[in-house]
């Protein structure tokens, strides 16, 4: 099987909780994970002053000497004498980035407008041990769980017409036991916290803790500065194995990044040249 780090970071805009600026400072929590493969929420290309109009994607990936790719939620047009302005997801690689595809997600239309536009960028890639293998980033509703839940059902139907060895990486703005994402475990996903500790209903309290505890599995991941709520995770689907998990320490974000170590099956190695 074909060892792999998978890394999912909402960056703020590379922006610290108190919503001051640094990029280097990002690219440097990004390095720190250690990943061969890192989805990137919150990322602004020309988005405006917050960002110094930066292509934060181009500019992560030649920081890090990694490929890159992008995929607008937010796409506004330049205006007179300005730029054009765009805001979503990237991904970032060791490996090689074959194609990428981006698409929006829906909300519930029974509810209240969402809070903003959500996507889902598929890329397949070629890791750097030479696997292939389909990598989904995504960043859901904060608000509305009926949201998430139309949003976790457009994934799906995405991923269903996959092959191969898959992995999601996502801000998906609520705990990974939620009811809305009961439909990822439906469809064969599986949390990688989870795949490691097992599920923790009905087991003791002083479990469910220690199973918390900094560098453990079900650490949570936002605010960075004193975590509380477990917003970001790691998924995997068809033979893929989790071996490890961990949480960033890093306060470069409002939130920390998560990074697993997963094995690949040997069948989606590559043979030949």
């Amino acid at each position: 099987m074909t060892a792999l780090r998978v890394a999912t970071y909402n960056i703020h805009h590379g922006a610290d909780g108190r919503d001051r600026g640094d990029l280097p400072r990002t690219a440097a929590a990004l390095a720190a994970l250690d990943a061969d493969v890192i989805g990137v929420q919150e990322v602004d290309v020309g988005f405006g002053t917050r960002s110094a109009h930066e292509d934060q994607p181009a500019r992560l990936a030649e920081l890090l000497g990694y490929q890159g790719c992008f995929g607008a939620t937010l796409d506004r047009p330049a205006s007179a004498g300005g730029a054009r302005a765009r805001y979503g997801l990237a991904l970032l690689t060791r490996g090689q980035i074959l194609t990428h595809e981006m698409r929006l997600l829906p909300g519930d239309p029974r509810r209240p407008s969402a809070h903003e536009p959500r996507g889902l960028l598929s890329v397949r890639l070629r890791s750097p041990q030479g696997a292939d293998l389909t990598v989904l980033v995504t960043h859901l509703d904060p608000a509305h769980r009926h949201h998430r839940a139309a949003q976790v059902q457009a994934i799906l139907d995405t991923a269903e017409a996959l092959e191969g060895p898959r992995v999601l990486l996502g801000d998906l703005n609520t705990d990974p036991a939620a009811p809305e994402l009961v439909a990822l475990a439906t469809g064969g996903w599986r949390e990688a916290a989870a795949e490691l500790v097992g599920p923790l209903a009905g087991r003791p309290l002083v479990t469910r803790l220690v199973a918390a505890l900094p560098g453990r599995p079900l650490r949570a991941t936002f605010p960075s500065r004193l975590p509380l709520r477990r917003l970001d995770s790691v998924w995997v689907h068809d033979g893929a194995r989790v071996e490890a998990l961990e949480v960033g320490r890093s306060h470069a974000s409002d939130h920390r990044g998560v990074v697993a170590s997963i094995r690949l099956p040997q069948s989606s190695s590559i043979v030949g040249p």
